[in-house]
């Protein structure tokens, strides 16, 4: 079995091409790029990657696939692993000094995304309108604090020069209590989600990468 992975060119599409590789998933993929990622894992293990093959397809690009993402997996909120089109337009703002828009997030790390979208392309599900983003809401100012904290303390780790306020006092943001308000942004619908990778992997839609984690590796990315 193959599977065919269209238009993977960026940070989710590569994070499902090494998850399927990992699982001894033989994949199909025109790009030069998952071969030089993966260099070491081909050729230490029996898994093949290809240019052209057929088998049960999915894409990254809005080309014709048996699942495309965007129209049949629906991935919001993600936190990719460097600056590509999945990149959030409020850490964009961050970014450069401004403020950003009053949307609550789920945010997603590009790992538990891939490692979902890898599984339910092994079984050649067919599903249609399939939501996926974190369980967790995490309101725009706790999104910034924890955005802010790690980025001055990844550039003054560049530096070597930290300052107390940096390495110590930081609880992670949005931890307290809060009270539900009717104009917060609703969570899309992940019972489906859940549903088939309870199927599938015993397990469900449990996300494990910690928002900091899925930060800190974005910011590596950004800044490589």
């Amino acid at each position: 079995m193959a599977i065919v992975v269209k238009g993977a060119t960026c940070s989710l599409g590569e994070a499902v091409i090494d998850k399927l590789l990992s699982m001894d998933i033989d994949v199909v993929a025109a790009e030069d790029s998952h071969r030089i990622r993966n260099q070491t894992l081909l050729e230490y293990s029996q898994v093949n990657l290809s240019e052209t093959g057929t088998g049960f397809s999915i894409s990254f690009d809005g080309s014709s696939a048996d699942i495309e993402i965007g129209k049949d997996i629906i991935v919001q909120d993600l936190i990719p692993s460097r600056n590509d089109k999945w990149m959030p337009e409020e850490i964009q703002c961050w970014l450069g000094g401004k403020h950003s828009g009053p949307d609550s997030r789920y945010w997603l790390s590009v790992i538990d995304a891939a490692n979902a979208i890898a599984h339910i392309a092994k079984s050649e599900s067919k599903i249609s309108q399939l939501y996926m983003c974190g369980r967790r809401e995490w309101l725009p100012q706790d999104s910034k604090a924890e955005f802010e904290m790690l980025w001055a303390r990844t550039n003054q780790g560049i530096s070597g020069k930290f300052t107390a306020e940096t390495l110590f006092g930081h609880e992670i943001a949005g931890m307290e209590a809060k009270p539900i308000h009717e104009n917060e942004r609703q969570r899309p619908n992940l019972t489906p989600l859940h549903q088939l990778l309870l199927e599938l992997t015993g397990d469900g839609w449990r996300p494990l990468v910690p928002l900091r984690t899925a930060m800190m590796t974005m910011i590596a990315g950004l800044l490589e």
